[in-house]
């Protein structure tokens, strides 16, 4: 039996039904292709930046690929680089601090005034969030966490869905680090020891009664510079407790990267940033430049520079450096 040749013919109700079906299917295939990559981009979900970095003051930040950071040799703009790319671009006037970047948005602390503001990750929509002066800005999915210095340095949390505001603390915050569970926040009230602020019932205690700058978190332990021993790098539990100095390792700006739970960041003696190894105290000098205020983003390093004075972004993966602006 020989199989007739299927032809279309136009004039088939049939066949133009079926032809016009497919030619639909075909465009919405392609507008949810086009839909998606326009509005399904790797955004932060859950937070605007690192603790860590916040302590650092939250000089840069990251989302979708690109570098947010503000340039203070080019009249105090915020610049937003393709890290592949490599090519930037001004997206907004202001002399930003504490930056964040979160689903979209840049949220950050505005250097003149002190207040709290918000813009689109392309430079739009301005928006005044809180107006007072604050410092220490850090973006949740929930909740932005700030010290408001206004108020004697109380720290405050600020609600993500209608803006309210609530105090976590009655002040004497001169630095903070935000976990899940707690607030680590040093008090200039007392010597700048380390307080511990738990979120469960906003009650704080002293952990740590004795002078300090430097610190940070990782995985279940606080490390912090010990001053009074000559500026080695200690580590404790969030109580206080099981106090252990890393031996051979001294330092300042310590940093942590929530991606790497085997290694410090720090400002070691000689001014090199290096990073130890927490559970083998082995040290590994990441560059000779005398840093500080030491920001881990992705695979991306940024810091400031202090023999010239000048921000660097240095790339991990290939170890190679350049000034940021």
């Amino acid at each position: 039996m020989i199989k007739k040749k299927f032809k279309v013919n136009l004039r088939n109700k049939q066949h133009r039904a079926v032809i016009i079906a497919a030619g639909l299917a075909v465009i919405l295939i392609t507008a949810s292709i086009v839909l998606f990559s326009l509005f399904n981009k790797s955004y932060n979900d859950k937070e605007g930046n690192t603790p860590s970095n916040i302590i650092n003051l939250g000089i840069a930040s990251y989302e979708d690929g690109n570098l947010y950071y503000t340039k203070f040799d080019a009249g105090f703009k915020i610049f937003k680089q393709d890290l592949k790319k490599g090519n930037e671009k001004s997206i907004f006037s202001a002399n930003a601090k504490y930056l964040n970047v979160f689903q979209g948005y840049v949220y950050f602390i505005d250097g003149n005034n002190g207040t709290i503001k918000k813009i689109s990750s392309s430079g739009s929509e301005e928006q005044t969030l809180y107006e007072s002066i604050c410092s220490h800005l850090y973006v949740t999915r929930d909740w932005i966490y700030f010290i408001n210095n206004e108020e004697n340095n109380s720290i405050y949390k600020m609600s993500m869905y209608d803006l309210s505001v609530t105090k976590l603390s009655e002040g004497s915050a001169a630095s903070m680090f935000v976990t899940d569970d707690y607030i680590f926040f040093t008090n200039y009230y007392d010597n700048n020891s380390i307080y511990r602020l738990d979120l469960q019932n906003n009650e704080s205690i002293s952990i740590l009664n004795q002078h300090t700058i430097f610190f940070t978190v990782l995985k279940d332990r606080l490390y912090y510079t010990n001053i009074n021993d000559e500026s080695y790098i200690y580590s404790m539990t969030f109580d206080g407790k099981d106090n252990k100095r890393l031996e051979n390792v001294k330092g300042w700006f310590l940093s942590s990267n929530p991606n790497d739970t085997e290694n410090i960041y720090f400002k070691a003696a000689n001014g090199s940033l290096k990073k130890v190894n927490i559970n083998t105290l082995n040290q590994i000098t990441i560059s000779s430049d005398d840093c500080a205020n030491i920001n881990i983003l992705d695979s991306y390093i940024i810091y400031l520079n202090q023999d010239n004075d000048n921000y660097y972004i240095l790339d991990t993966m290939t170890g190679k450096s350049r000034i940021l602006q």
